[in-house]
């Protein structure tokens, strides 16, 4: 919109816009019919033009906006230096909040405690080692004022001469965002090297910092900044005589240029060319002249491409910094420290619609600033749209063209009026074959390489020619290039829009589709990558570069259009690396499309094995023992044994391996542990080997036979498995084992062993880096301190296992988190909380197929149960749960169970109480048959108090006693200091 300031002195010059600052807090942007004046912060006060603040070490000189001290220059934000200009500027009264937040955020309202970080910030930077000195007070109730001694003195070239106003220079910008470092190195760089072009794709900003370092250089010139605009310029042959005009040289001939250089050679000046892109040829003729006859002259240009004159140096501007795509939630605060965001905040500030940035909409916000590429046109016309639409609707649309038609403000050039008319510009710019292979490149998502272009992109092209094109894209801003020994290019996201849109115009889109998928197949079957298998550094590389390109190829080859057979093809060339990723649920879904589409031809051979191997384990980790799971690794067992595919048969195995564990019937696990180590030997590799010790000490640990435990671990621990051609990824590291020993030392009486062991489990778990295998020894290490009573402990690790396993959508596991919470909350005394956690944990899980703590889960549940009351119930759930677990081979559990069956039916009548001593005899006597001291310990302290309530105390005591001395450890955990709690009273009565 225009103010009535504007529309009395014209339309101002179209430009792309972009404002000043970082904010770094949560703000506020009011719609501009609540205000008079346009109270946005200037970029330089006009009034302290060519003025320099002296105080102390330091000298702030206000049109460069630079602070110095002792003549070095002071890193300062721009929110602090516009605070401390304003101070200086008003010394020594005191200046108010509101007049501080106006000049530092403009129509962004923050709260006071941004205004307060900004003069800590500043106390920090203006500390010049004097401890008694202090520049900037508070005044309660009324603001802040400079306190220091301050003296104004106009800088050398104000000095000299006062600056002449320049007659062809454009308004000054009054805003920008995130472009101050850039404006004070390109003024450096004009000063020493003359000669500068700003090169960048059209939008990003170059006329704006182009304008802004022009008026900050009216002093240095003495006003001599001139500045021609090219957009309207149609024939390069006029290029001079518009110099000339604009100089006011008078050129008697048609050929103005020796006229131009003769008058040059005797000036000091400034001149600015600004989109110079489309008469490229003739400013870099007129440039390299200027630049070499006129040593005095200094050039700047904007372009989308170089120049490539002699003495030219090209300074690339960036894209505006957008917030990384955070792991974690990402705040209204943080996310308006970023210049994207700022920008996309303040242009939505000055349509009618007031806006605020919420924490739920700033995610939102970062994501369209990612996909927008932090170009500035484009955020401008999405901040647009965003009183029509709002902040989800913006980003719903940039899936679709629509953003390339968004209008922008209606004085602005035809050419920035909308995306595509900017695009249009450079696209019409192109010759015939740079138009071909731009929109071509179109089917790249995110970044390729050279190669993958020849592959894609060189129908009916020399691969010299098609080379030598995509540099001269490369040129002109129209691919960019990250400069790496082994470049990659991309097209900027909107870019890639309207490319795309050429394409589809082409009628090429189908065959370019196709050539893309068959160069991403032949690329990744060229690594031979198999589940079981250690990729290379390289084919993990490619995988992660290739991602985009990966998924769109996919897209396509199941699309309506596609290909099935390719798409197969490519879903078993790519499946391991999507497991191996930890990209578990796109695993599952390329890899069942691929095998619902298989051919008969392809039946039986090893791209089946790979997609029904990849398919099962993910389906297996992220929806639990479901059927189709366990099918797919029977089919796939059968088909390797076939194909004598011993490294596959031993993966398959150990999977279902794991299925039997997670099922919680350990019946066969003796079965399965012996094949496995009969292929184990068939592979001769150190990791198969410890893969074989550590499925023999889990079945010694599940079947009862705790003694036997240790040696296998030892044996699987110390493996040398850095020289396997295996992939501890995908079977399971061996490391896994140690939570296996961590509970067996718990139960053979350890506790403190236990949970030292524990604690290495966690850590050799986050430093794996693998979310489901973390996952699995966070559940089991979170048992230790669960059995040991070390709450708090438990709790860390339970919160820690939620938030992996829901991030990363392992279900099953998060449903674990869930019901290790209830246990711990009856452990607590929470009890209606834990009950109702623990009913729902083990009624999903049961969905799930995943039964393995199953005992553990119903224990806690029967406590809780019985402790409110409802010991009919307990019991009822205790004995079907006995049942369960006896046909299921759980000998171990059985101990708990009875224990607890045992110690409810105590507290009922006198026959109960008689079949409640029976079980806990019972449990005490399978304990001492299978040596585990913990739990004999559990079941006699139960024994003894119920002998004690009976007045058999010495019977009591005589049971307690030796046991509790057996121990050498542990003597602050739970189940001991209730053992010499109660010792205590058997030994006063």
């Amino acid at each position: 919109m225009l103010t009535s300031r504007e529309k009395n002195e014209g339309p101002r010059r179209p430009r792309e816009r972009e404002e000043r600052g970082t904010p770094n807090a949560a703000a506020v942007a009011r719609s501009p019919r609540t205000q008079e004046q346009d109270d946005t912060p200037a970029v330089c006060v006009p009034a302290l033009r060519g003025k320099i603040a002296s105080f102390g070490p330091f000298r702030l000189h206000a049109t460069e906006r630079l602070l110095e001290k002792n003549g070095a220059p002071v890193k300062i934000g721009s929110r602090a230096l516009d605070i401390l200009v304003t101070l200086l500027e008003q010394a020594p009264e005191v200046v108010g909040k509101d007049d501080l937040n106006r000049r530092a955020w403009g129509r962004l309202i923050v709260d006071e405690g941004n205004i307060r970080a900004q003069i800590a910030r500043l106390r920090k930077q203006l500390d010049d080692g004097d401890s008694t000195v202090s520049y900037i007070s508070n005044i309660p109730g009324r603001g802040y004022c400079f306190t220091g001694a301050v003296a104004w003195s106009a800088s050398e070239a104000t000095a000299r001469k006062a600056p002449m106003a320049a007659l062809h220079l454009p308004r000054e910008p009054l805003l920008m965002v995130g472009r101050d470092d850039a404006v004070r190195e390109l003024t450096a760089r004009i000063k020493k090297q003359r000669f500068v072009s700003i090169v960048g794709p059209g939008g990003i900003g170059k006329t704006t910092v182009a304008l802004a370092l022009s008026h900050r250089m009216l002093q240095e010139f003495q006003g001599a900044v001139h500045f021609l605009d090219l957009g309207a310029l149609e024939d390069p042959r006029l290029l001079a005589s518009m110099l000339a005009s604009q100089l006011g040289v008078v050129a008697v001939s048609d050929q103005p240029l020796p006229a131009i250089l003769t008058f040059l050679r005797e000036q000091r000046m400034l001149l600015v060319f600004d989109s110079c892109e489309h008469v490229i040829g003739a400013v870099a003729a007129l440039t390299e002249n200027i630049f070499r006859d006129a040593p005095d002259v200094h050039i700047l240009t904007t372009s989308r491409e170089a120049l490539r004159a002699e003495g030219e140096q090209v300074h690339h501007l960036p894209p505006l910094e957008c917030p990384p795509d955070y792991a974690e939630p990402l705040t209204a605060v943080h996310a308006l420290s970023f210049p994207a965001v700022e920008l996309f905040v303040r242009q939505v500030a000055h349509s009618v619609h007031p806006f605020e940035l919420t924490d739920p909409d700033a995610p939102i916000v970062a994501e369209i600033c990612r996909r927008l590429d932090g170009i500035a046109l484009a955020l401008e016309l999405a901040a647009s749209r965003v009183g029509a639409h709002g902040v989800r609707g913006v980003a719903s649309l940039l899936d679709k063209h629509f953003r390339l038609l968004w209008r922008g403000r209606r004085t602005a050039l035809p050419r920035h009026q909308t995306l595509s008319a900017t695009l249009d510009w450079s696209y019409n710019l192109l010759s015939g074959t740079e138009q071909l292979v731009f929109r071509r490149l179109a089917i790249f998502v995110g970044g390729f390489s050279l190669a993958a272009a020849l592959r894609v992109a060189s129908e009916g092209l020399d691969p010299a020619e098609l080379t030598e094109t995509l540099a001269t894209l490369v040129d002109k801003s129209l691919v960019t290039s990250d400069g790496g020994p082994a470049a990659r290019y991309r097209l900027l996201e909107t870019t890639r829009a309207y490319a795309w849109q050429k394409l589809s115009e082409s009628d090429e889109d189908q065959k370019i589709a196709r050539r893309h998928c068959e160069q991403l197949t032949a690329a990744l079957e060229e690594f031979g990558a198999q589940i079981w298998a250690r990729p290379s550094p390289d084919s993990i590389d490619f995988f992660a570069s290739n991602l985009g390109n990966l998924r769109a190829a996919l897209d396509w080859c199941f699309s309506d259009d596609g290909s099935n057979a390719l798409g197969a093809r490519l879903s078993g060339a790519s499946a391991s690396f999507f497991f191996q990723a930890d990209l578990l649920p796109e695993c599952v879904t390329w890899t069942e499309r691929a095998v619902r589409v298989l051919d008969q031809a392809r039946a039986g051979t090893y791209l089946e094995l790979e997609l029904l191997a990849c398919f099962s384990q993910s389906l297996m980790l992220t929806r639990g023992n479901i059927a189709p799971a366990q099918a797919a690794m029977v089919r796939a067992l059968d088909i390797a044994q076939r194909l004598e595919a011993a490294p596959m048969e031993l993966y398959l195995l150990h999977g279902l391996y794991k299925w039997q564990i997670r099922s919680g019937d350990f019946r066969g696990l003796k079965e399965l542990t012996e094949r496995i180590a009969t292929v184990a030997k068939q592979v001769a590799d150190p990791l198969a080997n410890a893969i074989a010790n550590a499925v023999s000490a889990t079945t010694h640990f599940y079947t009862g036979d705790h003694r036997e435990v240790r040696r296998p671990v030892h044996i699987a621990l110390t493996a040398a498995v850095h020289l396997s051609k295996l992939n501890p990824a995908s079977f399971g590291h061996p490391y896994r084992v140690r939570s296996i020993l961590a509970h067996n030392l718990w139960v053979l009486g350890y506790p403190e062993q236990a949970a030292a062991t524990a604690e290495e489990v966690v850590q050799e778990a986050e430093n794996l880096n693998h979310p489901f295998a973390l996952c699995y020894m966070l559940i089991s290490s979170a048992m230790v301190p669960l059995e040991t009573g070390d709450w708090q402990r438990a709790e860390e690790l339970i919160r820690r296992l939620s938030t992996v396993a829901t991030k990363h959508e392992l279900v099953t596991y998060a449903r674990v988190s869930v019901g290790w919470q209830g246990r711990l909350a009856v452990s607590r005394g929470d009890l209606s909380r834990g009950i109702k956690l623990l009913q729902t944990t083990v009624a999903a899980l049961h969905e799930d197929g995943y039964e393995v703590y199953r005992p553990q889960l119903s224990v806690a549940l029967a406590k809780g149960l019985a402790k409110t009351g409802k010991r009919e119930l307990a019991c009822n759930a205790v004995r079907e749960e006995i049942a369960w677990v006896k046909a299921r081979g759980r000998v171990v559990d059985l101990i708990d169970l009875l224990c607890v069956k045992g110690e409810i039916l105590s507290s009922m009548s006198e026959q109960d109480a008689s079949e409640g001593l029976a079980c806990l005899l019972q449990a005490l006597e399978v304990a001492q048959q299978r040596g585990l001291l913990s739990l004999e310990l559990r079941c006699s302290i139960s024994l003894a108090r119920l002998w004690a309530d009976r007045g058999e105390a010495d019977k009591a005591l005589d049971l307690l006693e030796p046991i509790f001395s057996r121990f050498s450890e542990g003597f602050q955990t739970r189940d001991l200091m209730a053992a010499a709690k109660l010792l205590a009273k058997l030994r006063s009565l």
